[in-house]
């Protein structure tokens, strides 16, 4: 080491608590910068989050592009309303998240990083339908058989307890609209698949009064966004979904997520197949111990009305006559799109030609039965139901609903059901698509908000006198669960 010259004294050390904070760096040129971090924990199994569909990442385990289309999309609910034109929209938005690479750049103002601090276990097991909790969201993680041989492996997922710590910098003259589409994500979407249905939910695991609202009410979400998002838009709303003149259900808060979550889930469930509940809804078949089995005959149309359009063949008989006529109606396709089902393949009915298992007649395939029998014949074949606009043809419509646990900053969670305001393009209609080409139909479409077909009655009592999807399922919540109606 140099030795010093004599009489020379080191400067004094300046006083850093006199200085001004420092402020974060910004790009040459670019506006200043804030940094957004929060801490957050997955609370319900992930499903997804890869670059390849429904494929978990072993290595990249929360996706810093994942989490980015996620964030667009809970900016544009909150603020596309603000914007007259798609075209403005856009501009907003990519110069905000980014867009592909043009003459004019398409680098995001926002930056985003992910450092993931512990993640859940995988799970490869098949699910049951009957005994896995949230197995109503969780069917793609079903295994396909062919003659009791597995032909398709069930969709990985990762169980619940991925931590993460997401770090933004935000140019500052955008820090509340970011933090406020955060906020969003981490209250009403989920990482990964399937988020509309409670997959990959969250919760924030510090600043959590920052991040989260202290009571399920319109007031405490008030609060926290500082600003109204429910609040009544100034025009209809475009086929873009948005916060504001959405609707929100709660029903009770409990500590644990995942009951939460089923809770909600189970709504959903329970509407869409029509279980208990006042005379006109579905009830479930005794079997021979009394317990209740699998579900009787649907009052849902849907079921008729493709027996009626697809089979017409004279001699064809169904498993039941169909009691909905052949006008097309296809209410639950405000659920989402596409639909593809099936018909049960094998007949109920006892033929004393048949073994018995553990007591019972075993069931005979349609297509078994006798030329005499009365429902001889088979039932029609699986049927996928999609949307088309004028003459451009659509398979996919996301769900307006979101069923969640809702995370509240004491640590507990309220079951959620958030519909989302939404508009669909004019003239648009749903229909059964031809098996082969994959086109709707012109014969099968009805309008999407056909609840009843004319000359047909409501099998289903939560369809009767409703003017939309949204206020039947809404209305049956709030007469069948007690729900509260945070919003509107």
């Amino acid at each position: 080491m140099a030795k010093l010259s004599p009489g020379y004294s080191l400067p004094k050390a300046p006083n850093y608590q006199e200085l001004p904070t420092a402020k974060p760096r910004a790009a040459r040129g670019g506006a200043e910068l804030v940094e957004l971090r929060v801490k957050l924990e997955v609370v319900t199994p992930i499903l997804g989050g890869s670059h390849q569909t429904r494929a978990i990442d072993d290595v990249d385990v929360v996706r810093a592009p994942s989490v980015r289309g996620h964030l667009r999309f809970w900016w544009r609910a909150l603020y596309a309303k603000d914007y007259s034109t798609p075209e403005a929209l856009y501009q907003r938005e990519s110069a905000l998240w980014g867009r592909a690479a043009t003459d004019d750049g398409g680098r995001p103002a926002v930056e985003l990083r992910v450092s993931v601090e512990g993640s859940g276990g995988l799970d490869h097991s098949d699910i049951n339908l009957q005994q896995t909790p949230g197995a109503y969201a969780l069917w793609p993680a079903r295994a396909e058989k062919k003659q009791g041989q597995v032909v398709k492996e069930p969709a990985p997922r990762r169980k619940e307890g991925t931590k993460f710590q997401l770090t933004l910098k935000v140019p500052v003259a955008h820090e509340a609209e970011v933090k406020n589409a955060l906020r969003a994500w981490i209250l009403f979407g989920g990482y990964g698949g399937r988020t509309r249905r409670g997959l990959g939910s969250l919760k924030a695991i510090d600043n959590v009064n920052g991040w989260l609202p202290t009571a399920a009410t319109r007031e405490a979400l008030t609060s926290l966004f500082e600003l109204d998002v429910f609040a009544a838009p100034t025009r209809p709303p475009g086929d873009v979904p948005w916060f504001g003149g959405a609707a929100i259900h709660v029903g009770t808060k409990g500590a644990a997520a995942q009951r939460a979550w089923t809770t909600a889930l189970d709504w959903l469930k329970n509407f869409r197949q029509g279980f208990g509940g006042p005379a006109g809804e579905r009830a479930r078949e005794p079997g021979p111990n009394g317990i209740a089995q699998r579900p009787s005959i649907s009052n849902w149309p849907e079921g008729d009305k493709v027996r009626r359009l697809s089979t017409p063949q004279p001699r064809l008989r169904w498993a039941h006559t169909p009691r909905h006529n052949q006008t097309p109606a296809w209410p639950r396709a405000g659920f989402g799109l596409p639909i593809i089902g099936q018909f049960q393949s094998r007949s109920r009915e006892e033929h004393p030609t048949r073994k018995k298992r553990n007591g019972r007649p075993d069931e005979m395939h349609w297509n078994e039965l006798p030329q005499s029998h009365p429902n001889y014949g088979t039932e029609p074949e699986g049927f996928e139901l999609r949307w088309r606009a004028g003459n451009v043809e659509h398979d996919r419509l996301a769900s307006p609903l979101i069923v969640k646990a809702l995370p509240l900053a004491d640590g507990s969670f309220a079951p959620c059901a958030l519909w989302l305001n939404r508009s669909l393009p004019a003239g648009a209609q749903v229909g059964l698509a031809r098996s082969n080409e994959k086109e709707v139909d012109p014969a099968t479409v009805a309008p999407f908000d056909r609840l009843i077909a004319n000359g047909d009655a409501a099998r289903f009592a939560a369809l009767a006198n409703k003017t939309s999807l949204r206020q039947a399922f809404l209305d049956w919540l709030h007469a069948k669960y007690q729900t509260t109606m945070v919003a509107p």
